[in-house]
């Protein structure tokens, strides 16, 4: 009956790959709590994002209302950045390497602490759609 300890522990059992399991939980804790902090909506803003569902992942990255948290800019950087929305992406994406600059110097393992490597290299593709650039990006 633990909002908080069941979203988390959704949050940490769907980045380390198990998306159904980890959304059981997640949607389970925002059940228990109507009110809940907007990081609940990140378990299926990712998975809708791993799926290619990205218009998707950029509806709950709005629902989670957290403009100002780093994870929230790189969804919707990631996210536009596949749908070819440059300006969104862009503004997404700046704020982001403020937020974490390390993601810019070296994003496979800045990401490769939350996600399992084909959910990272999925959010490093969304990334360089999204104008990240570096010696380390594959070209397009």
């Amino acid at each position: 009956m633990d909002g908080f300890t069941l979203a988390y522990l959704g949050f940490l059992t769907a980045y380390a790959g198990d998306w159904e399991r980890g959304g059981v939980l997640s949607s389970t804790a925002r059940s228990l709590n109507p009110h809940h902090p907007g990081w609940y909506w990140f378990v299926p803003c990712f998975d809708a994002y791993r799926k290619g569902e990205y218009e998707v992942a950029l509806e709950f990255a709005r629902k989670a209302n957290m403009p100002g948290f780093w994870r929230t800019n790189l969804a919707v950087a990631a996210a536009c950045g596949q749908l070819d929305q440059r300006e969104a992406a862009g503004n997404a994406l700046r704020t982001l390497l403020v937020q974490r600059p390390d993601i810019g110097d070296a994003p496979r393992e800045g990401l490769a602490i939350w996600w399992q490597p084909d959910m990272v290299e999925h959010l490093v593709d969304g990334l360089r759609k999204a104008g990240l650039k570096g010696r380390w990006t594959k070209p397009a």
